[in-house]
């Protein structure tokens, strides 16, 4: 096969994996829980320079909490710079500044993150962005496989009938194996939003579950109270 043929097929497998690439960090970027990826996103605007977040703090999981991030700056005028930037790629988030333990130093803060829980309406918009992200990706897949066939018909003009099979053979399968990855991570990003949602109903079915119990507990108590009165109590 011609060195500008491979070349060809090089760069189309090259633009389709970068799609895969580019919708697995978008996925990244729906928080479900406080994962250190979902924080790529976030850029820090500190005197007119923007910098990746991992530059300007220390970042870690809350103790014993897999939906809070705990964000130290790494110098004190990074703090409101990194709270803007945090907001700006996860405006979802509920951010407070914290004061750090066992310091009276007013200035040494810290910023703790919540991702918020997947209720109703979360389900429902994390659902809808992975649905759109995964078209969006596969319009784009399709297209650049359309395109590149079309460039390598023209570039393999005159070539024999078994080279131009084989050639199209090879970007059918760059592009398969592409898809077939665009489908892994869609489902593995479905499966960690449909985990958090039954999470979240099976947590509000018990919250209710005792509500219920502890209004029936007062209802018997004050039926028990109104047996044993007697009108010569008064």
């Amino acid at each position: 096969m011609r060195t500008s043929v491979i070349n060809l097929l090089e760069e189309a497998k090259g633009k389709m994996s970068a799609y895969a690439a580019l919708l697995n960090y978008r996925f990244a970027n729906l928080s479900i829980t406080a994962a250190p990826e979902a924080l790529l996103s976030v850029e820090v605007d500190y005197e007119g320079e923007k910098m990746p977040i991992e530059k300007a703090v220390l970042a870690r999981n809350a103790a014993d909490r897999e939906d809070q991030f705990e964000l130290f700056p790494l110098a004190p005028d990074y703090l409101f710079p990194v709270v803007k930037g945090l907001m700006e790629a996860h405006p979802e988030y509920r951010v407070e500044l914290k004061q750090i333990e066992g310091s009276e130093d007013e200035e040494e803060r810290y910023i703790l993150a919540t991702v918020p829980e997947v209720d109703d309406a979360r389900h429902k918009d994390l659902t809808d962005a992975v649905k759109a992200l995964s078209e969006f990706c596969d319009a784009r897949l399709e297209a650049t496989f359309s395109e590149y066939s079309s460039r390598l018909v023209l570039k393999m003009e005159g070539a024999k009938a078994e080279e131009l099979e084989e050639a199209k053979d090879q970007l059918q399968q760059s592009h398969d194996l592409t898809s077939f990855l665009c489908e892994q991570y869609r489902a593995g990003k479905e499966w960690e939003i449909e985990s958090a949602y039954q999470r979240y109903l099976t947590e509000k079915a018990e919250k209710q579950a005792k509500l219920q119990e502890a209004e029936a507990f007062q209802k018997s108590q004050q039926a028990g109270l109104q047996m044993n009165w007697k009108p010569g109590d008064e």
